[in-house]
């Protein structure tokens, strides 16, 4: 009897079906109103960081919330609708970073799965790694769409690169490694002390519960 095997497009059905019923447990309950208020906490810490001129954005706290306490589907989601939102609002620039949004919700999520908010000494390291990521994605976009310039307290760091002879794209990509790093270590120790202190009955109502600390209490009501 002949075996037939799936056609890319088959694959690509599943795909998006495996990913679109992911999305719909990771929104369940709680979920979708807190997407919400993350997309508008999101909107809040970063205008306040672009007001004060801060050489850091903030602007992905609420990202990393949905990635830890929800997953890594309505992260990427709650991430590229914040910089739509953004663009709309006020910042026309932020539309075009939409696809790095993506990459720190979809990575944040992976990483919290995998354990990295259980322990608070990896932390900081998913934090880095995190603003390294984010650093590569977005130099380009920054380079060749705005020659580095954002009307953001990181544009004197351009300068500075570009002052001692790099290229644009090296100078955007070393303010990247400046900046980035630290506010995503920033962003993921506040997100970490968060979570930590949130009642266990709250943490229930969402998917990510179990990944944070192990506390036994919440072990056996996830058990019941």
């Amino acid at each position: 009897m002949l075996q037939t095997r799936p056609t890319s497009g088959s694959f690509f059905i599943l795909m998006t079906k495996t990913v679109r019923e992911q999305f719909q447990l990771e929104i369940e309950g709680a979920g979708l109103p807190f997407v919400a208020f993350c997309i508008a906490l999101n909107l809040s810490a970063g205008q306040l960081a672009a007001a004060l001129k801060l050489p850091i954005y903030l602007d992905s706290v609420g990202t990393v919330l949905v990635a830890v306490l929800c997953g890594p589907w309505s992260a990427i989601s709650a991430g590229v609708i914040s910089n739509v939102l953004a663009s709309a609002f006020g910042n026309p620039a932020m539309v075009f970073f939409a696809p790095v949004a993506a990459v720190i919700g979809g990575f944040t999520g992976f990483i919290a799965s995998h354990g990295w908010f259980r322990r608070w000494y990896i932390v900081p390291l998913g934090g880095i790694l995190q603003g390294v990521i984010a650093a590569i994605a977005s130099a380009p976009i920054a380079a060749y769409l705005f020659s580095g310039v954002m009307l953001a307290g990181t544009d004197v760091l351009v300068l500075y690169f570009r002052s001692v002879g790099n290229t644009l794209l090296q100078s955007v990509f070393f303010q990247g490694l400046s900046s980035d790093p630290v506010d995503k270590t920033i962003t993921y120790i506040l997100v970490f002390l968060l979570c930590r202190n949130l009642p266990i009955r709250l943490l229930q109502r969402f998917r990510g519960g179990n990944n944070l600390p192990h506390n036994k209490a919440m072990d056996r009501s996830y058990a019941l």
